[in-house]
């Protein structure tokens, strides 16, 4: 097998190791790079913040139906995205022809830091960031479904406010069973005091998800979710089967809205079509 470091869209051979727990340098998770170039290409190929992904390639037989060698051979590649290990750490130049950079993982504090940053454009005390943290979900009311699907961070976590009354038309963020962060709305007529074991994700009946960041066409179909409201004329991935489905039926023109708790695939023929 042979393994080369991606960047830019060129491979160079290389050799990764990898430190969970890199005592060195904060203790952060590192992959340390060996490349056969000189110091300064090295400093100059991988700076902070440059995307790059390890690529893996081996020459494996080809097999018959019965699992037999043919003679023939192909090449598999796998490739790894490695863009998280953001930060460039310490060059050695190992006076052998190869010189090895350490890229590292940012820590949960300097995570966490950046994105106050990002946020209100300085730097400030966690104190004066849990200050602010009302007031950022407060504005978030504001924001249109649009917005809202693609800034499901600025509002309130639904697990943080157990025990509080909800109305309809109020807007929580949850994590799904993938653990990924979206947006959802109370129901009409669903208002109610959340309970420990009502999250959003799997209550339908009360909340809808609010996934409006996608066209809705056969090239960016929205992915489909279990309780959200569904479009006649558009097109939805269904995360189970991966499959895409328009939906429509007799009847009903496009632009109408409906709220569904099952995925395309359970509702075939009735309100969806296979694409």
């Amino acid at each position: 097998m042979s393994i080369y470091v991606k960047v830019n869209n060129t491979e160079y051979p290389a050799t990764v190791n990898g430190n969970l727990v890199d005592r060195n340098w904060n203790g952060r998770d590192t992959k340390t790079i060996y490349l056969t170039m000189s110091y300064d290409a090295v400093v100059a190929l991988l700076p902070d913040n440059t995307p790059w992904s390890i690529v893996q390639r081996e020459t494996q037989d080809v097999l018959d139906e019965q699992g037999q060698p043919t003679g023939e051979t192909k090449e598999v590649v796998n490739e790894y995205d490695n863009s998280e290990y953001s930060l460039a750490g310490d060059i050695t130049d190992h006076r052998d022809g190869t010189v090895s950079i350490k890229m590292g993982k940012p820590t949960e504090s300097e995570l966490s830091a950046a994105t106050v940053t990002a946020l209100v454009g300085q730097s400030i005390t966690p104190q004066r960031a849990a200050r602010l943290r009302p007031m950022i979900e407060q504005a978030s009311a504001s924001l249109s479904d649009g917005e809202a699907a693609k800034s499901p961070e600025l509002f309130p976590r639904w697990a943080d406010h157990i025990g509080e009354t909800v109305k309809p038309g109020d807007r929580r963020s949850d994590m799904d069973e993938s653990g990924v962060l979206h947006v959802y709305r109370v129901n009409k007529g669903q208002g109610h005091t959340t309970q420990e074991n009502w999250p959003p994700h799997s209550t339908p009946a009360m909340w809808t998800i609010i996934n409006v960041d996608h066209v809705g066409t056969q090239d960016d179909p929205i992915p489909a979710a279990r309780g959200m409201e569904y479009e006649y004329g558009l097109y939805y991935k269904d995360p189970e089967d991966t499959k895409l489905y328009k939906c429509e039926r007799i009847g009903e023109a496009a632009g109408g809205k409906i709220v569904l708790q099952y995925l395309p695939h359970e509702l075939l023929g009735q309100y969806f079509t296979e694409a």
